[in-house]
């Protein structure tokens, strides 16, 4: 059975994670979307992505994982499309920055046996005085020897914790549970 990840935004970090699982072992299906749909594109030709869908529900729709890597004032907005079509036992990652707003939103909008957990990932220090921005700054090795921060909300299921995990070891980040405030 084959993983189906579904990226959803396809700046900087988006892009830079469905580079890192480029060669995953077992494969992983990357379907992506983003706004607009020529950057989408360009991820896909990068080599971030093995499909692009035009619309939400269509990257979504079988997804295992989906990974919201958006800024912070679209995420709710998305979160609300997407909920009712998320397939059952899916788990949902974020990377925008305020946690604690986004665990309040994933337990108003998820349905039950829907999984959220927050990350935080911080970049590779070569990395870090680079002038380039969106997917001209993705890299497939923007985290490695970095650090991913990782919120879950109490009753997380060990399965999702697992892959919370399993994604840090393929970025090739160390990982670190935190508090939503803390982080």
């Amino acid at each position: 059975m084959t993983l189906q990840i579904a990226i959803i935004g396809l700046g900087q970090i988006g892009a830079s994670i469905g580079l890192a699982l480029a060669e995953k072992q077992p494969p992983l299906k990357r379907v992506g979307h983003y706004k607009e749909f020529g950057l989408a594109r360009q991820a896909e030709k990068r080599g971030a992505l093995d499909k692009v869908s035009l619309n939400l529900h269509g990257a979504i729709d079988e997804a295992d994982i989906v990974i919201l890597a958006l800024p912070m004032d679209q995420v709710h907005p998305v979160l609300e499309v997407i909920a009712p079509d998320l397939r059952e036992n899916c788990v949902i990652f974020d990377t925008s920055p305020v946690k604690s707003s986004v665990l309040g939103w994933a337990k108003e909008l998820l349905p039950p046996n829907r999984h959220y957990i927050g990350l935080t990932p911080v970049l590779n220090g070569l990395y870090l005085q680079s002038e380039a921005t969106g997917i001209d700054a993705a890299r497939p090795d923007l985290f490695k020897n970095g650090l991913l921060a990782i919120v879950n909300p109490p009753g997380t299921p060990e399965a999702a914790l697992r892959l919370a995990t399993d994604l840090a070891a393929v970025l090739g980040a160390e990982h670190m549970f935190v508090d939503p405030v803390e982080v």
